[in-house]
């Protein structure tokens, strides 16, 4: 069992160095340019504007990671790869990729025993192929959740199509962990010369994340359990205006829920504490309280925090109980961490 003293990371990210080595080597895919920036450094690039930049050696190699962690007050990752995720090729090759990626997170997880866990990559492509490979990385791999998307090159990860993946995370009890990618909002801001991570992303991941809502697959799937990245994108703090827009446009859209939006998203939803602001923890925290809430760094981005969570949760001045599920026990609860 755990001590009180862990730290559990659960938004952070690891490319496979043959990964990012196949991505360079394509160069360009559809609107997504990557270009090999040093030996260890690749740079993503979406119509034009820096997407991710990958510099840090943690990024894709465990060794540094580790040293990184330790120096930061960090026990446990829960490790996801991020965008571009394997549904950006064609679907032939995704299937391959999520396979390798997948027996890559494994044999690191296996090499580094209770340090990190793995959220599984997906051939959202193909369906059958992904409710497969879904069936592999639970039964065989020891997967602890699974990384989505906030689209699936550009389809709504609320689409009819992907309703038996749910079906399978919930009957497995595997997380859903919901991470922004292009090209959707990401459009917007590159046509207005922004970068992509200040308002595209937090708003890719409220606009999927509601979409899960007004759709009825909460409904639907009442056990499933989501978790929302960078503090909840915007939902937090747009709560009294989702309920409204529910209320006054449903027969517009044909939506039909027994409750109202926000009552899912409290039981449900999960989110990470990516944020370092206190007025916007304190509100998440009001609307969601501290069982809801986990810690994220998005390392070994540029504009993530693994060094400050920690002394940002402590700012926070919470009692003690609430300070240690935010830090540690609410991930044990979620992703089933006890007897690990």
């Amino acid at each position: 069992m755990m001590s009180s003293q862990k730290v559990i990371d659960v938004h952070n990210h690891l490319y496979p160095k043959e990964w990012l080595d196949f991505l360079a080597k394509k160069g360009k895919i559809g609107s997504l340019t990557i270009e090999r920036a040093g030996p260890n450094s690749v740079l993503f690039y979406y119509g034009g504007t820096r997407l991710g930049t990958i510099s840090r050696p943690g990024h894709c190699d465990p060794e540094p990671r580790i040293k990184d962690l330790d120096e930061y007050g960090i026990d446990v990752q829960m490790v996801s790869l991020p965008a571009p995720g394997i549904e950006v090729i064609p679907k032939s090759e995704g299937i391959v990729w999520a396979k390798k990626i997948n027996d890559y997170l494994a044999k690191m997880c296996q090499d580094y025993k209770g340090r990190f866990y793995a959220l599984a990559a997906l051939p959202y492509q193909d369906v059958g192929e992904s409710l497969k490979e879904l069936e592999r990385v639970y039964k065989q791999l020891g997967a602890k959740g699974i990384m989505m998307f906030s689209n699936i090159d550009g389809e709504p990860i609320y689409s009819p199509e992907f309703l038996p993946v749910y079906e399978a995370a919930e009957a497995y009890d595997l997380p859903i962990f919901i991470h922004p990618a292009p090209p959707l909002t990401t459009e917007v801001m590159s046509k207005i010369h922004m970068p992509l991570p200040l308002y595209g992303f937090t708003l890719d991941t409220t606009m999927a994340v509601t979409g899960l809502i007004f759709q009825g697959i909460l409904e639907k799937f009442p056990k499933l359990k989501v978790i929302h990245a960078h503090l909840g994108g915007v939902f937090p703090y747009l709560v009294g205006r989702v309920d409204d827009c529910f209320k006054t446009y449903s027969k517009d859209h044909g939506f039909s829920l027994k409750e109202l939006p926000t009552e899912y998203y409290k039981r449900n939803v999960y989110v990470d504490a990516i944020s370092f602001h206190l007025p916007a923890m304190k509100c998440a925290l009001e609307f969601l309280g501290p069982d809801h809430i986990l810690i994220g760094t998005d390392y070994a981005h540029p504009i993530g925090g693994p060094e400050k969570i920690v002394g940002f949760v402590k700012d926070l001045r919470l009692p003690k109980k609430d300070y240690e599920k935010i830090l540690w026990k609410n991930a044990v609860k979620v992703f089933k961490l006890d007897n690990v």
